[in-house]
């Protein structure tokens, strides 16, 4: 029985990591993650039986780190936008090849993932409208109220994550979103109360 070397892993998924960003899952290639990680397209196979499975190596831990990090740390309230923000920032800095991945990812996957986040950061806006404005269930009629605020952030998230930009811009970027969808949220619902 031949071991599996910790080395040899650390290549194949540091040049799936690259492949499957600047590919996307459906035109990534295995050979040039061979190739990339300089071993052979055998060897890959040893450790990963398919695409699909060194896939999900790549994805894995982070989507449970993002889980951990939604649930956690991503938390409206007592918060002010800028403290938002720069979790959102230092997140999107540790995570932004996986990010990108997973937005250039096949569509099973990528709506999953979408779905996921959206179900989240709509049940954190819900929570922290109710805390503003306690008696907003009452004023609004739309059931997909807060999962629509939710998809527009992370549509307006993920169209800044497309761009190749520097760490500078990005971080500017993501502070006007955060600022644009969730400041002065006391001010947003005054209109609720003019009938």
């Amino acid at each position: 029985m031949q071991y599996l070397k910790k080395e040899i892993r650390e290549r194949i998924l540091a040049a799936a990591v690259e492949e499957f960003k600047e590919q996307g899952y459906a035109d990534a290639s295995i050979r040039n993650i061979a190739n990339n990680a300089e071993i052979s397209l055998g060897n890959v196979y040893r450790y990963y039986t398919n695409k699909e499975s060194l896939y999900f190596a790549v994805i894995n831990p982070f989507m449970e780190n993002i889980k951990q990090f939604v649930d956690n740390d991503f938390s409206f309230t007592n918060m002010t936008m800028k403290q938002i923000a720069e979790r959102l920032i230092a997140f999107i800095m540790t995570y932004n090849d996986e990010l990108l991945i997973i937005r250039k990812g096949n569509t099973v996957h990528y709506d999953s993932f979408v779905n996921y986040i959206i179900e989240v950061i709509s049940s954190k806006i819900e929570e922290m409208v109710q805390s503003i404005f306690p008696e907003i269930d009452s004023k609004i009629e739309n059931p997909d109220f807060y999962s629509a605020i939710a998809e527009g952030f992370l549509t307006s998230f993920f169209k800044i994550l497309c761009n190749e930009d520097s760490k500078e811009t990005l971080e500017r970027k993501t502070r006007e979103i955060v600022t644009f969808y969730f400041g002065h949220m006391k001010d947003r619902f005054r209109h609720f109360d003019c009938e």
